[in-house]
């Protein structure tokens, strides 16, 4: 039978005998889901929300369009507020700037100068689009940045009003590295995980409450790559991708876990580790391409195997996601004409490749991939291992220009509304899926029900939702819905809603419930 699934609405309480007796209803609603990291709540790029498949009409217009200019960072989406880092002039000079944008209609509710430095000599990125790469992370009502020049803040998540402040420059004696800081910091349990780049012990935990520090670890050269937070073999490990390799450590003390060397290409490594079950990926490009590593746990201790590389699977910084063994991304060598792959992990085999993708980014939401190309499409997948298998796709950003408006910056997605940024503009697109709600029964003739099921919104359902949606019923409630018997009363679409008619109302108490599949 199947398992109860989220999206769920149901009323229980219906007492027959002659006459019908007292009505109560329940209903299940979906929690609005926060992105409060680069790459999401689990660090992973996943997503366990729904969204709608159906790109045609409305669906593919904007919820809101604004200019947006000079970054490469993403959003991170809490409270109605989605949080971005952006070079502007202001003050009298070219400052590095966060900004809370109102999440509903776009408009900027508040910036906050966060280093008074935005400048990006090294170049590589465009004419005029260059600017912070690092994305701000939410967390308890504030916001944490972290600057290109390494300067760490935390702010007042409602008003932008400056907390705390640290510059790693100055207290730890950090460098600042070609191209600039592009890491993300990382939280968890009140830590703030980053690569300081300063002595002999580079990668830190900073406290939240005060900036003031926790442990020091490894004499470990930065790259541009975010670490990530995962759990392998039950444990849970912080991961960084340095110039000598890949680096695990204990998240609350900063003890080694593990290490395992990877050649570095000198230019830059940007793209965090992806970790699928006990298999570990680090990309990067120029000629060096992709190391899988295997991490066995025996009496407590890990131990980092070779498991295949392969130089021609490059990627300058879009991150893959990992599925059902395999993982998914968009992999060079031909930057802007980079492919859309799948790579099984264990053995580096390439099951099916796609082009015209470019380095934008991809990320894992349910069955199904979200990808943004460079030229600035956004594009539904399937996440199947054996075929390229495209659902929908729709031009995004308006106006794509390889030297001033790409999209090189990551994906957000929150609440079924993504968020989508190129180096010129920042788009909202809302691809929910509105929740069920069954109506109160209606008594019909011959002891029968009449059953209506609508949006919690009131919008119109959406007919393609009929399929998979089942009615269950049961007169013990204290059972899971998943064994709950399915009613085979037919469902039938009309006006927006859709309606169950004919249920036997014979029972002394009965119990309904509405589902459907992710």
């Amino acid at each position: 039978m199947p398992v109860q699934l989220p999206h769920q609405a149901g009323f229980e309480g219906l007492k027959t005998s002659l006459l019908l007796g007292l009505m109560l209803s329940r209903t299940t609603i979906a929690q609005a889901t926060d992105w409060p990291n680069y790459r999401g709540p689990t660090h992973d790029g996943v997503s366990a929300e729904r969204i709608n498949k159906n790109w045609t009409g409305a669906v593919t217009n904007p919820v809101w369009l604004v200019q947006l200019t000079n970054g490469l960072t993403s959003f991170s989406v809490s409270g109605g507020r989605a949080f971005t880092q952006v070079a502007r002039n202001t003050n009298g000079g070219n400052r590095e700037v966060c900004l809370a944008l109102s999440a509903t209609n776009g408009t900027v509710l508040w910036s906050t100068i966060v280093d008074a430095t935005a400048s990006y000599p090294n170049g590589g990125v465009g004419t005029t689009d260059d600017g912070p790469r690092s994305t701000p992370v939410v967390a308890a009502g504030s916001v944490y940045v972290l600057t290109s020049y390494l300067k760490l803040l935390r702010l007042n998540a409602t008003n932008g009003a400056i907390i705390w402040s640290n510059n790693l420059v100055a207290t730890y004696g950090g460098t600042v590295i070609p191209w600039q800081n592009s890491a993300s910091p990382v939280i968890e349990n009140g830590l703030i995980f980053l690569n300081a780049n300063a002595g002999s012990q580079r990668l830190i935990a900073l406290r939240t409450s005060d900036g003031s520090l926790a442990w020091r670890s490894q004499n470990e050269a930065m790259t541009h790559s975010t670490p990530v937070l995962a759990t392998i073999h039950g444990v849970r490990q912080l991961i960084f991708a340095a110039q000598s390799g890949l680096v695990s450590l204990d998240p609350l003390t900063g003890s080694l876990l593990w290490k395992f060397p990877i050649s570095y290409n000198g230019i830059s490594l940007a793209a965090s580790p992806v970790v699928c079950g006990d298999i570990v990926l680090v990309t990067s490009d120029y000629g060096y391409g992709a190391t899988a590593t295997r991490i066995v746990s025996s009496n407590s201790f890990f131990t980092a195997n070779s498991l295949w590389n392969d130089f021609g699977l490059g990627s300058h910084w879009s991150t893959p996601v990992s599925f059902q063994g395999a993982f998914f991304g968009q992999f060079e060598p031909d930057n802007e004409t980079a492919e859309l792959r799948c790579i099984d992990a264990t053995t580096g085999e390439q099951r099916w490749a796609q082009s015209g993708f470019g380095r934008g980014s991809t990320i894992l939401i349910g069955t199904n991939l979200l990808v943004v190309t460079e030229a600035c499409e956004l594009v539904l997948v399937e996440a199947n291992t054996n075929a390229f298998v495209e659902l929908a796709r729709f031009q995004a950003i308006p106006n794509y220009a390889s030297f001033n408006n790409k999209c090189w910056n990551a994906l957000a997605i929150s609440d079924g509304q993504v968020f989508v940024r190129s180096t010129a503009y920042a788009a909202r697109y809302d691809l929910s899926v509105p929740d069920l709600r069954l109506d109160l029964p209606q008594l019909a003739p011959a002891s029968k029900l009449d059953l209506t099921i609508r949006t919690m919104t009131g919008t119109p359902l959406d007919s393609n939702r009929l399929t998979g949606m089942e009615v269950r019923a049961t007169t013990n409630a204290a059972l899971s819905p998943g064994v709950w018997p399915k009613l085979t009363n037919a469902l039938v679409y009309s006006n927006g809603v859709v309606r169950v008619t004919d249920v036997d109302a014979g029972l002394i108490r009965r119990f309904f419930i509405v589902s459907e599949p992710k």
